[in-house]
């Protein structure tokens, strides 16, 4: 490539090589530091003249090839051209990580947001800026430690099947000026150079440009995206544990010998029976015969109204009630029933039945209750309710659809699908104006308007929390909507012939609906966050990130105490101490979806300590929350758990998973890593709280049709931690892996040991106690054996261990080329 050279008048100067202004013309006649980003550099953009961000002949070529073709756009006055035929482009180094297929998203024309932007309606104060385009320039001088959040960023390879990101220009880190004489002595033609390549350290005030984690499972048109917000991306934090699984797999042959039992219980307990089983189009009288007896219903209404009414408010009580009356006394008059009402009873019931307990249940009842018999409810409610041809679905409608999401979600049903149908139920009713202030509207009626605000405000709640668990962005945002929420009132204090609304009572003080009251107020902030970590690209300054938190942790501050009046009233109780835990655990959901991607890179990058912190504080207050829960009551222990107790617990075996400084990367003793290293017994407590967690969700896991191996992916990466933490007692940690997986499927056959659900074989190898077998066992066997054939690779026959290429129990169960299978990057 040709070099013109610049003719100099000084014969006794060394001629200075001349390098191509890679700068726009107006920064160069301006003589400021351009960044070269095409089509408009950021400096024009804020300056308001785009248009006149012009480049020389030859610039595009001198950019590195991450710039498509895409940049030609055709409104766009350039005068920027091709490169000639027969030169050269810049070569991307091999160490820049710039993928050759990378299509970065073109910058906004006039830099200005759009109006859907995370960050440009953060709540309180919390303003947006214009994005900032990503940073281009030239990578030869990058640094390792500028591929922010390379762990996250990294996609998995056997779970995805498609390229990994690419990671260039997530931080757009500031140069450093040279000295003032050498910026004086300096040519103006070589205005670049005036500035160190020396990079200086990362402000709060700067722009950064991250792609979150995902997974797409699949290949071709047939594929299944997740988000950040699922468990199984942050389970790719642990690189060793798949070597750690395949050593217990090695060291344990019973895990070979029962696999047809473990393959069952993956799968689901009830996959067989009642969940593939055809039946048909349920009737009035099919439904209405369903119907458990009058004590049956009774006692499961009383906990649905205890648990799960009084956080998801969609009915009016005492309403309710006197029709729940009204239906039993008709019950001789079987033309009379409703079959929507009879849909609503049997979804309600189904909420409640794993708050129960089934010998109680069974002992108020005539006929005999199967395990599935809730499960048979719900499937039937579905049928009737997508049989129903609503043009303009009315209340009831609303209810049945919030009822069987709420059912499903009891049972762990279709939770693949949950997302789409809060999606969908939203925009029912936004078409219904459940979104608009209904006090507008003189022909709704004072009663009506009320249950309208709490529909909506649940619907809302729901949405949101399923795209959390998801990693999906949630479907409205708080400007997409006016209506206001519910009355801090009691349910008594409204009926259908209320003329008048009452006063909303202060917020203090306990009512029917204090819980959606509460949450509702920082509703905003937590949409705004869902919306922003899960967005393609997360645009931001971290001084937002930092404003965010300070504005959920003061929603968490002003959770009010609801001292109750009557201590023996221990309904009232539970009611109290379960709308705190759940308001806890949702704005701490919050705070985890935040910081945790710039609390993995907390140890590299100092400005990210408080991240960290934050990180660990919000797990560290759901797992004391779901162990107090745990310790009060089952019931308040089942309604505690959701994917915020997955998240915390495996955001707190990630941090004691990397106490140990990485010699590749500084370690900085503001992160919250160090404390582990200076707090004694910091990490037993935090060992403590986790594994009180998987109690918690063990317990879960025996009910729910799926579950057992989120179960088992938990109970092994608890020992992974532990191995790492106390590696003398490596051994006894993975013994303790085998004796849950046998404890848990032993209590699971135990349980449905009569079931006919269960499939021909019936408890299989469990009609034996197979953790008995294996507790006596004195030790596990060898990974590596003597008596192994002189190759090395095939162990003998009498250790049980399947040779390569048959079917390898422990990982099929696992499913770890699905989670684990990752290559992250160093």
């Amino acid at each position: 490539m040709e070099i013109e050279m610049e003719p100099h008048t000084q014969p006794d100067r060394v001629r200075k090589r001349r390098r191509r202004t890679m700068a726009c013309t107006q920064c160069r006649s301006r003589k400021l530091k351009c960044d070269r980003e095409y089509p408009t550099c950021s400096r024009c953009l804020k300056s308001r003249t785009p248009s006149k961000c012009t480049y020389e002949d030859g610039f595009l070529w001198q950019q590195p090839t991450t710039v498509g073709t895409t940049a030609f756009a055709p409104d766009r006055d350039s005068t920027a051209s091709m490169p000639p035929a027969g030169s050269n482009p810049v070569e991307t180094p091999p160490d820049s990580e710039i993928l050759k297929s990378s299509a970065r998203p073109e910058p906004f024309p006039h830099g200005e947001p759009t109006p859907s932007h995370p960050m440009h309606h953060i709540h309180h104060g919390l303003s947006g800026h214009a994005l900032a385009p990503p940073y281009r320039g030239h990578p030869a001088g990058r640094e390792r430690r500028d591929c922010f959040l390379e762990t996250v960023l990294g996609a998995p390879k056997a779970a995805v099947r498609q390229e990994p990101y690419a990671s260039t220009g997530m931080l757009q880190r500031q140069k450093r000026p040279a000295p003032e004489s050498q910026m004086q002595n300096s040519s103006l033609a070589d205005d670049d150079d005036a500035y160190e390549t020396e990079e200086d350290f990362l402000s709060p005030s700067r722009q950064l440009d991250l792609s979150p984690r995902m997974m797409m499972r699949g290949r071709e048109t047939g594929t299944r995206f997740s988000g950040s917000g699922i468990f199984a991306n942050l389970v790719t934090q642990f690189p060793d544990i798949k070597p750690f699984a395949e050593e217990i797999k090695l060291s344990n042959p019973i895990i070979t010998q029962i696999r047809p039992d473990l393959e069952r219980v993956k799968r689901g307990l009830w996959k067989r029976k009642p969940l593939n089983t055809p039946f048909p189009e349920p009737t009035t009288a099919s439904l209405v015969g369903m119907l458990p007896s009058r004590g049956v219903a009774d006692e499961l209404i009383s906990l649905y109204l205890t648990y799960i009414e009084s956080t998801h408010r969609i009915l009016h009580v005492p309403s309710f009630l006197r029709e729940v009356d009204e239906f039993w006394a008709m019950l001789d008059s079987p033309s009379s029933l409703s079959a929507g009402f009879a849909v609503q009873l049997l979804l309600v019931l189904a909420c409640a039945w794993n708050l129960a307990d089934f010998a109680s249940l069974q002992s108020k009842n005539m006929a005999e209750l199967k395990c599935y018999t809730a499960i048979e409810w719900v499937l039937h409610a579905e049928r009737w309710v997508e049989n129903l041809h609503n043009k303009r679905p009315e209340i009831n409608t609303m209810r049945l659809s919030i009822l069987l999401i709420l059912a499903r979600n009891s049972h762990g049903m279709k939770r693949s699908q949950a997302w789409l149908a809060t999606g969908t139920l939203v925009k029912q009713a936004m078409m219904a104006g459940y979104h608009r202030d209904p006090s507008r509207y003189a022909r709704i009626s004072v009663f009506n308007k009320e249950m309208r605000r709490r529909i909506w405000s649940t619907i809302v709640e729901l949405d949101l929390q399923v795209a959390l668990d998801r990693g999906m962005p949630p479907s409205v945002q708080n400007f997409d909507f006016d209506a206001s929420p519910a009355f801090n009132i009691h349910d008594d204090e409204l009926n259908e012939n209320t003329t008048e609304a009452p006063e909303s009572r202060p917020l203090n003080e306990v009512t029917d609906t204090s819980f959606q009251s509460i949450l509702s107020q920082s509703l905003p902030l937590r949409l705004q966050a869902c919306s922003l970590m899960h967005s393609p690209r997360i645009s931001c300054r971290y001084e937002d990130i930092q404003r965010l938190d300070w504005e959920l942790t003061r929603c968490l501050a002003s959770i009010p105490s609801w001292a109750t009046t009557e201590p023996r009233d221990i309904v009232t109780q539970h009611k109290v101490f379960l709308w705190k835990a759940l308001i806890e655990n949702k704005i701490s959901q919050s705070l985890l979806s935040v910081h945790t991607p710039f609390a993995i890179e907390a140890r590299r990058e100092a400005l990210f300590a408080p991240s960290a912190r934050s990180r660990m504080d919000a797990a560290t207050r759901i797992l004391s929350t779901q162990r107090r829960m745990h310790e009060t009551s089952r019931s308040l222990s089942l309604c505690t758990l959701g994917e915020w107790t997955i998240h915390a617990y495996l955001s707190i075996c990630q941090l004691l998973h990397t106490t140990e400084p990485d010699n590749g990367a500084p370690f900085y003793p503001t992160s919250s890593a160090s404390l582990i290293h200076n707090l004694p017994g910091l990490p037993e407590s935090l060992i403590s709280l986790v594994e009180t967690a998987l109690i918690s969700l063990e317990e879960r896991s025996l009910l729910v049709t799926k579950g057992a191996k989120d179960y088992f992916f938990l109970s092994t990466i608890v020992a992974l931690v532990k191995a790492r933490l106390w590696p003398a007692q490596a051994i006894v940690y993975k013994q303790q892996v085998v004796e849950r997986i046998l404890a848990f499927a032993q209590a699971l056959f135990s349980r449905h040991a009569g079931c006919e659900h269960l499939g021909p074989h019936g408890m299989g190898n469990f009609k034996n106690n197979q953790v008995a077998a294996f507790t006596a066992t004195p030790a596990m066997v060898p990974i590596i054996s003597n008596e192994f054939d002189p190759n090395g690779m095939l162990p003998p026959p009498h250790l049980g261990v399947t040779p390569p290429g048959d079917f390898d129990p422990f990982l099929e169960i696992f499913d770890w080329e699905d989670l684990t299978g990752m290559t992250l990057p160093c």
